[in-house]
């Protein structure tokens, strides 16, 4: 199980569950931390990849609005974050409950037909695969979208 860690918590964000679940919530006072992201609303996994390959889950439910990925550690957490792949930035997600996307550069509309409540993320590092998957059903894995790219460094979920 891959922990969240609470340094890097937007101040929106709220931890649950040992901390294992994040919601927005009513903005908390937090410390100044270089870690901390201050304008998007994200969190990182206390635990970052350098190599291997990895396979993790991420409970997206029916919200409206999500995005889930990896960056790289060295990415600014202040200001906004620059979604994009050159940026250090691997991610898709779900705006306004209608349109999926993966924010590769130029963006990418996904076409899924079916709304997916879990999703499956599997990270090859030494391949430069990032893939996405509809993992509602355990049995079968049905990919949604797979980014290319040269990883270096630590990537973070």
């Amino acid at each position: 199980t891959l922990k969240l860690d609470p340094v890097t918590a937007h101040p929106l964000l709220e931890l649950f569950k040992g901390d294992t679940v994040v919601q927005c919530g009513l903005f908390q006072r937090r410390d100044s931390n270089p870690k901390r992201f201050d304008s998007s609303n994200c969190i990182l996994t206390c635990k970052g990849f350098s190599c291997g390959q990895h396979y993790w889950e991420v409970i997206v439910g029916t919200r409206n609005h999500w995005r889930v990925g990896i960056i790289k550690g060295t990415v600014s957490r202040k200001g906004k974050l620059s979604k994009s792949p050159e940026n250090g930035v691997w991610l898709i997600g779900l705006k306004e409950g209608k349109v999926y996307e993966a924010f590769s550069t130029p963006r990418a509309t996904l076409p899924l037909t079916a709304r997916p409540q879990r999703i499956g993320i599997y990270l090859h590092y030494e391949k430069g695969e990032l893939t996405f998957y509809n993992a509602d059903n355990p049995d079968e894995l049905s990919p949604i979208y797979t980014f290319q790219a040269e990883f270096q460094g630590q990537l973070y979920p």
